[in-house]
């Protein structure tokens, strides 16, 4: 079996050519709990999103021991704090020394300076994975637009298509294309920070079909957003940020704007934790809604 990399930062491009063949999986998303008397936890401090931090005290606990490499995507939100914090608590003795650690980067530029920097930063993380096996391609792309397609219909419901895209980034598999529950009502999009589990999903597919998801991972990009927006019908669009969030809360005001160009309800839940209880939502999506819209949802 090939020697494992493991991947952390929202985004991180699986299928790049440079990681062809390898075996890798994604552990952004994993929630990690300290372990008894860590000597970590105490020093993560308060602003650190719940991602970054399950992933250092993941690395603590011996999570990652088995991996060849852990290749950090510094596009990823909270991606550089990950890998600074990680380094220095390696040098420090506080993390195991292995595996060691590589931070990837791109500009998403298309002029000569910024095509000459990606492929400089494509080289290097080239070098650190030439020595590993490769094995044959997986097709991560088909599946996910397959199921894309099946959400965007409404024939697969938000939770369950929210986790089987968690589970293949885990695992490193294609997803899962296998026939979900429907859901009915209104249709939502979702958008925001990114979530670490299906609570919200959950919470929404109770009360209408989740036909867009744009919290990721996997976001689908073969069209602009707002045709997207259009073609799927899509009714309101329910915004939500960590409350550690620090980047995606600036991004509402425009998603605001282009909701309301379209026509679409936009629905503020303000802070929600990444990992959230019910506890942590309101009781409905009703509440200030368009009578059409809260008729359908009650």
């Amino acid at each position: 079996m090939p020697a494992q990399i493991l991947l952390f930062g929202h985004g991180v491009p699986m299928s790049d050519p440079v990681l062809a063949g390898l075996s890798v999986r994604d552990v952004t998303r994993l929630f990690r709990a300290p372990v008894p008397e860590s000597r970590v936890a105490p020093l993560l401090e308060p602003f650190l999103d719940p991602y970054v931090r399950g992933f250092l005290l993941g690395f603590e606990a011996g999570a990652f021991q088995d991996a060849a490499l852990i290749v950090v995507w510094r596009q990823g939100t909270g991606a550089l704090h990950a890998f600074r914090y990680a380094q220095e608590l390696q040098r420090q003795g506080l993390l195991p020394a292995t595996p060691r650690l590589h931070l990837w980067n791109r500009t998403a530029g298309d002029n000569p300076a910024a095509r000459a920097f990606d492929a400089t930063e494509d080289a290097a993380l080239a070098a650190r994975v030439d020595h590993l096996p490769r094995g044959p391609v997986v097709d991560r792309e088909g599946p996910l637009a397959v199921l894309d397609a099946r959400q965007a219909a409404g024939l697969i419901s938000g939770a369950m298509a929210f986790a089987r895209r968690l589970k293949a980034r885990a695992t490193g598999l294609p997803v899962s294309t296998e026939p979900g529950p429907q859901t009915g009502g209104p249709r939502l999009a979702l958008a925001g920070a990114p979530l670490g589990s299906d609570r919200v999903h959950r919470w929404l597919d109770a009360q209408g079909q989740l036909v867009l998801d744009l919290q990721g991972p996997d976001v689908p990009s073969r069209f602009p957003l707002e045709r997207m927006l259009e073609r799927r019908g899509v009714e309101a669009l329910v915004w939500q940020v960590d409350p550690n969030d620090d980047f995606h809360g600036w991004n509402a005001p425009a998603m605001r704007a282009r909701c309301d160009r379209l026509g679409i309800r936009f629905v503020d839940l303000g802070h929600i934790p990444a990992f959230p209880g019910f506890r942590d939502l309101p009781e409905s999506l009703a509440t200030g809604l368009p009578e059409r819209l809260a008729e359908g949802l009650s």
